[in-house]
């Protein structure tokens, strides 16, 4: 208790860069480490990682290889074990790459005996199946809300409606009422395609609603469903989270949304007025759909890097604190302004640097945390989370062993910040952590200011809460420390103007003493756990511990 004392009180000084002062109480060795998180290393790993010559690190690429191997040379200058299969610091991910085939796909609505065919990318677009080259499937439609049903039953969008051999409609997104976490989660795909299945859908569409384009453009979108989608392969071949159940499926474009409740019991405006307020609803459209999605499915296989600083601590060590990021992004691409390389400067090339820095701190430490630490680089985040799901679903040490992860997606780039934000906090005793952390950086700890977002499912920490293990991504607030900068916007301008786009590179203004920012909270917080006697709990009824955490 003594020596985190003097822990937190170095760390107080460092979160104030005040780097020159010197106390007797201080532990120098402490507070020597924590200077490893600067700006200059940072930057370095990140330009390189965002290079163009590193062709936008495509999941499965030649750029994302060499970024793999730049991550695990760096491991291995820091003397860290090699922790992924048979001595190495790899685990590969056999992975199948589904890739769209635009021109033969349709849509058609059927009103009254008048079919009406969409137009791709005006209208519609759909992924392939990871099952089927070739899906069809022709049924009526009924809308069913958001598509979502609480675990306890309280809100329930498939209420009163029959939705066996149906094409099942819903809005993107969840019930705005629920609490950030569990919306995520209900609104999350896969469980929104779980509960469609166990009412006997057959096929999909998802309805856009017109706040969505707002925060990203829908030519975005028909842009993004180009890249190839995939799925990682278990043992027996078969394709993670797929549904051969259902046949097909498309999203519509607003426009294309609004349409398809023009002699509806309900208009538009009225689901969507009723979708704000969490008002559970479904009926049954006066449309019949027919869907085709041709894809083409090729076999792959990319590497995640695992490296481990064993603990100090002999009962301890065998425990292990996640550290993790991705080192995935889109690749080659659409043009954009001229530009086909989507570099993912910010996504995730900075969440891969911070995980280096992160390594040479822990390391420069004379006595390293009671706990090992294991760094964590994973592939194919872009393609849903799949490096961190096999890592999780197949851990190259006991999963038992695995107490927390800390994921890092975009490590704080466009402004120093007063606010923390902890996407899964509050659903263990990790909060209780950050908040204490972040209290002695002079940061407050916030509930996510965007919930509609579904953030905490879109990043690789979730991948591990669904194995029962709790999990955080830690972020930064809108409150930006100059009161002249506004976070908010810089925050919506990234998302609107360079979020998976070309321009996500380094040319884009970024303040590193942000990212440095980032980086001391997320030390922090690893290095409490690490030496924690006890590891993290889930809290009493806590819809996550209760689901997930028996295993």
């Amino acid at each position: 208790m003594l020596l985190r004392r003097l822990f937190s009180l170095a760390l107080i000084l460092l979160a104030d860069r005040v780097s020159a002062q010197t106390s007797p109480s201080v532990p120098a060795d402490v507070r020597k480490a924590m200077e490893q998180l600067a700006k200059e290393p940072f930057r370095a790993h990140m330009a390189f990682l965002a290079d163009d010559l590193l062709e936008g690190r495509g999941t499965g690429t030649r750029g994302q290889e060499l970024a793999a191997r730049y991550v695990a040379a760096q491991f291995e200058v820091l003397g860290l074990t090699p922790a992924g299969t048979a001595g190495t610091f790899y685990q590969r991910v056999p992975l199948r790459e589904v890739t769209v085939v635009p021109e033969r796909c349709s849509v058609t609505l059927t009103e009254n005996g008048n079919p009406v065919n969409l137009k791709w990318g005006d209208d519609f677009i759909a992924p392939g199946s990871a099952v089927r080259e070739d899906t069809q499937v022709e049924a009526p439609v009924v809308f069913v809300g958001y598509g979502v049903t609480t675990p306890d039953g309280s809100y329930d969008d498939y209420a009163g409606v029959d939705a066996k051999g149906k094409i099942v409609a819903y809005l993107s997104g969840a019930p705005p009422s629920l609490p950030s976490e569990l919306r995520a989660h209900v609104g999350a795909l896969r469980e929104k395609m779980r509960r469609a299945v166990a009412h006997g859908a057959v096929g999909s569409i998802v309805l856009r609603p017109p706040q969505q384009d707002a925060i990203l453009p829908w030519a975005r979108s028909v842009m993004g469903i180009r890249f190839p989608s995939m799925r990682w392969l278990g043992p027996d071949s078969r394709p993670s989270d797929t549904f051969p159940e259902m046949r097909g499926g498309a999203a519509l474009s607003t426009a294309a949304s609004e349409r398809v409740f023009q002699h509806a019991s309900k208009s538009w405006g009225q689901v969507l007025r009723d979708a704000a307020a969490s008002k559970p609803q479904s009926f049954t459209l006066p449309i019949t759909a027919k869907i085709q999605v041709v894809s083409l499915h090729r076999e792959i296989s990319s590497p995640n890097v695992v490296a481990v600083l064993s603990g100090s601590d002999p009962s301890l060590k065998s425990d292990y604190v996640v550290y993790s990021a991705h080192t995935d992004h889109l690749g080659i691409g659409m043009p954009i302004n001229g530009d086909s390389i989507y570099n993912g400067a910010a996504d995730d090339a900075s969440g891969v640097a911070a995980l280096l820095v992160l390594a040479k701190a822990f390391k420069s430490l004379p006595h390293p945390p009671a706990r090992s630490i294991l760094f964590l680089a994973t592939t194919a985040e872009e393609k849903g989370l799949l490096g961190a799901d096999y890592f999780a679903e197949f851990p190259t040490v006991p999963r038992k062993s695995l107490v927390a992860d800390l994921n890092m997606d975009g490590a704080s780039l466009f402004y120093t910040f007063d606010e923390v934000v902890a996407l899964g906090g509050p659903s263990s005793s990790l909060n209780a952590v950050i908040e204490r952390d972040a209290s002695l950086m002079g940061l407050k700890l916030i509930p996510d200011p965007q919930p509609e977002q579904l953030g905490f499912v879109r990043n690789d920490e979730y991948s591990f809460v669904r194995r029962g293990i709790p999990s955080v991504s830690l972020g930064e607030g809108f409150q930006a420390k100059d009161p002249n900068v506004d976070g908010k916007k810089l925050s919506d301008d990234y998302v609107r103007l360079h979020y998976h786009a070309p321009s996500d590179d380094m040319s884009q203004h970024f303040d590193f003493e942000a990212s440095v920012e980032f980086m001391q909270i997320n030390f922090l917080v690893g290095y409490d756990v690490a030496q924690a006697p006890e590891r993290p709990t889930w809290n009493r009824n806590d819809f996550f511990g209760k689901a997930f955490g028996h295993e």
